[in-house]
């Protein structure tokens, strides 16, 4: 995926600054927005960044307790090939209540080709079903659903629920450092898949 144009939307948190109502905004966020990338597949990916503020206030954390704080995100930066794919996704979103009251929305920049330093890419993480689950055991016999829920708990996670269904879910991301952009396409959720996979430009 060609990747020329980039798109910042800041989550704001409501009073009371807490990970737990970040969290629940952003949720709802990433929803309104899983609902426009549906109805134009494979046009945009999906980054997870950190504001200089959130960033602070995790040192402030670590200062505090003596330990790591719980990795977050409060920037959901959006790629797309075109400019115009962009401003089609603001004009789609920008009416939206949550949008207006609960996110910076940012404008389509052109990526800085110049100021990148790496690739990572965002893939969905997932969990197979006890009904699926594989036979597959590690050597302390574990099963391969349990290894990967131990494994999720440290990974950055959506909570959506289904526009058409009602249903709740939750999608689980997967950050891989990569040496290139790669020719895959995003799914309907903006992330890279097994069989077609691609990174999204640091900078």
């Amino acid at each position: 995926m060609d990747v020329n144009y980039y798109l910042d939307i800041r989550v704001i948190e409501s009073s009371g600054d807490t990970d737990l109502k970040l969290g629940h905004i952003r949720n709802q966020i990433y929803t309104v927005i899983h609902g426009a990338f549906r109805k134009l597949p494979a046009h945009y990916a999906l980054a997870l960044e950190i504001s200089d503020k959130l960033k602070a206030r995790q040192e402030q954390f670590v200062q505090k307790h003596g330990r790591s704080a719980k990795p977050n995100f409060d920037i959901l930066r959006i790629f797309a090939e075109k400019q115009d794919e962009l401003d089609e996704l603001i004009e789609a979103i920008k009416g939206h209540w949550k949008i207006r009251d609960y996110t910076v929305l940012g404008v389509a920049i052109p990526v800085p080709t110049a100021k990148i330093s790496g690739w990572k890419s965002y893939r969905r993480f997932r969990i197979p079903t006890r009904k699926a689950e594989r036979t597959q055991l590690s050597e302390h016999n574990e099963p391969l659903r349990d290894r990967r829920l131990k494994t999720a708990r440290d990974k950055p996670f959506f909570q959506v629920r289904s526009q058409s269904t009602g249903q709740g879910f939750t999608v689980i991301v997967d950050i891989l450092d990569s040496e290139n952009a790669g020719p895959g396409f995003p799914d309907s959720y903006g992330l890279a898949r097994k069989e077609s996979p691609f990174a999204l430009p640091v900078f």
